[in-house]
């Protein structure tokens, strides 16, 4: 049976998670500047959501705004809104609970900025180096004791570099993004971090579907359970290379500044294999040479209608 969906948060996930299906997913106006509004706008609409829908229902939370050099301050409000809403499920009847599939946004760079012994698994200890890394295991924790209690079911998806053309600029993140962008423009950007630095990227759609699929097969999971899993490209290349790839596509080099070696509360090297229904993998198709020019496209397309 389809189920019934509820998509939190818009970004460049969100957005992609919604395109998986034609039929629109619930809506809801939630006021994520104002944190306690935002947590009563969650508590309402999920009254909503549950009494106008039956059968499975499945919400997926990519909300956040968080990155690495986000203010302890924000993240912490941040974990405190998702937390009320998962007492506010927990308050649901059990008959709607026990339809309900959660799905969680969280972060391999996050989990694993600190662990050792690359490729990393879900069984690797995550041992986080920044705040936001500990706030997205506080809420992985939150989800896991909140589902053993309400008798839900849950994906925790640790999700590798995320990138593609609906990128949001003014995020501070997106290392494929700022390179396209600065060839575009011909703006220079500047890197902070090791030209050998490893990291796997995974594009939106891909992604997308992947974490679709895991949803789906999550309800042959026993009311209870939450399942951790890494959602990644499956191959990770260094920033080196894809500056080469980028130059070799359109055949000159982007305006690149290396500022040294900063980059703190990341890891030089976030190679993952992941040991979770590893089949899922199948929905990593797009190639770092199609992603590219894929985001090449958009923000061509968009720097001209600016212009």
């Amino acid at each position: 049976m389809t189920a019934h969906r509820w998509v939190i948060g818009r970004g460049l996930l969100g957005s992609a998670i919604t395109r998986t299906r034609e039929t629109e997913p619930f809506r809801a106006d939630i006021p994520w500047h104002e944190p306690d509004a935002a947590a009563r706008a969650l508590r309402d609409a999920l009254g909503t959501f549950l009494s106008e829908t039956d059968g499975p229902a499945d919400i997926y939370w990519c909300a956040g705004r968080g990155v690495t050099s986000t203010p302890v301050h924000e993240l912490d409000a941040e974990v405190a809104v998702f937390a009320s809403f998962l007492g506010a499920l927990e308050k649901m009847p059990a008959e709607q609970r026990e339809r309900v599939g959660v799905f969680l946004a969280s972060s391999v760079g996050g989990a694993y900025a600190g662990s050792v012994n690359p490729p990393f698994t879900e069984s690797t200890p995550a041992i986080p180096l920044s705040a936001y890394g500990t706030a997205k295991l506080q809420m992985e924790s939150l989800l896991y004791e909140a589902t053993g209690r309400g008798r839900w079911r849950a994906l925790v998806g640790r999700i590798t570099n995320l990138y593609g053309p609906g990128q949001t600029p003014g995020k501070g993140q997106g290392l494929i993004s700022a390179v396209v962008r600065s060839f575009v423009t011909e703006q220079p950007v500047s890197i902070f971090v090791p030209l050998d630095t490893l990291r796997d990227y995974i594009y939106e759609d891909d992604c997308a579907e992947m974490i679709a699929a895991g949803m789906q097969r999550l309800r042959g999971e026993e009311a209870g359970t939450t399942v951790t899993k890494i959602i990644s490209g499956t191959n990770a290349v260094s920033i080196s290379a894809i500056l080469a790839e980028h130059t070799r596509l359109r055949r000159r080099r982007s305006p690149i500044i290396l500022g040294g070696t900063g980059g703190a509360g990341q890891a030089r090297d976030l190679r993952v294999r992941s040991e979770v229904w590893p089949d899922l993998s199948r929905y990593a198709r797009t190639t770092l040479s199609e992603g590219l020019d894929a985001v090449f496209r958009n923000q061509l397309a968009a720097w001209s209608i600016r212009q």
